[in-house]
């Protein structure tokens, strides 16, 4: 009895055991292997295949050309305000920059590499370089054409000069001649814009004062700076396309009538240009003899 129950162990094997092949019976198929699947957040670098020539589909057209993804567009641009120039060592005001400190920004900007544009440029729509910036100068002194113009000449930079004209009308003694616009406009490096014709000496610039009316108002800044394009045009042959507000101040009364004459206007806030957003009443930076370049753009 004991015997027979020591063997039922050895049945019990023997019946759950699984069939050995050549016992009549089929083997068991081999354990399936799991799929696994990448983590969504985890991309398999895939090696691309070699391109082969193949048919269209039926849904393609053999002759279409593929879509291309559009060309990404520029539109951070820098502007700089300078207005009078000295030679090192003579006094240098609030609105003047020595000639040094000149040549060193022009340096630092080629240095940096920043490509100097001109209103013209931009006004066409020509594709703006990856670090753009446009050298404005205010007022037309003549320290622009004696000693701005051969430091821009000296690094092949840009520029544009914006013309109180009444002062070269009237023979300001430190106001650049009509000559000297004429000569800097035939390097091709430099353009003119308005500053109004008188609207800026008066202390009014193109804001309304006081008590005046609209009409008052209009009567006192269109023809000034109708007068200023007139009398530019008149004298250098080209058509005036930028227009810089007398200490950066505009006034809703005349903003038709600026942006019906000019295609680019400047105003003086001390932040980089959109120009996504339009080419009127665009920043720009005052540059100042105490305070480098290098706080002012990115390098």
């Amino acid at each position: 009895m004991f015997q027979f129950l020591e063997m039922i162990p050895l049945f019990l094997g023997l019946a759950l055991a699984p069939a050995l092949p050549g016992m009549g019976m089929e083997p068991l198929p081999p354990p399936v292997a799991p799929i696994v699947t990448a983590a969504p957040e985890e991309t398999p670098q895939i090696t691309p295949p070699v391109e082969t020539e193949e048919p269209p589909s039926p849904t393609e057209d053999p002759d279409s050309t593929p879509s291309q993804d559009p060309v990404e567009t520029k539109n951070s641009l820098y502007i700089l305000m300078y207005h009078d120039f000295v030679r090192e060592g003579e006094p240098c005001g609030l609105w003047t920059m020595t000639d040094t400190r000149f040549r060193e920004d022009l340096q630092w900007l080629s240095d940096h590499g920043y490509t100097t544009v001109l209103p013209s440029q931009i006004i066409a729509g020509e594709p703006l370089p990856e670090k753009a910036v446009l050298l404005s100068l205010d007022d037309g002194y003549a320290s622009n054409y004696e000693i701005a113009a051969p430091i821009l000449e000296e690094f092949q930079a840009k520029a544009v000069i914006s013309l109180i004209v009444e002062r070269r009308d009237n023979s300001y003694p430190n106001a650049m001649t009509w000559d000297m616009c004429r000569e800097l406009l035939d390097s091709g490096r430099i353009e003119f814009g308005s500053h109004t014709y008188n609207a800026h000496e008066d202390g009014r610039w193109v804001q309304r004062i006081g008590d005046e009316t609209q009409e008052e108002y209009e009567a006192r800044i269109f023809p000034d700076i109708q007068k200023s394009i007139d009398r530019i045009e008149e004298e250098l042959g080209t058509r005036v396309q930028y227009f810089a507000y007398p200490q950066g101040r505009s006034d809703p009364w005349s903003d038709e009538f600026i942006q019906s004459r000019f295609d680019m206007t400047v105003t003086s806030e001390p932040t980089v240009a959109d120009l996504s957003k339009g080419l009127y009443k665009l920043p720009r930076i005052t540059v100042y003899m105490d305070i480098p370049l290098s706080r002012i753009l990115p390098e």
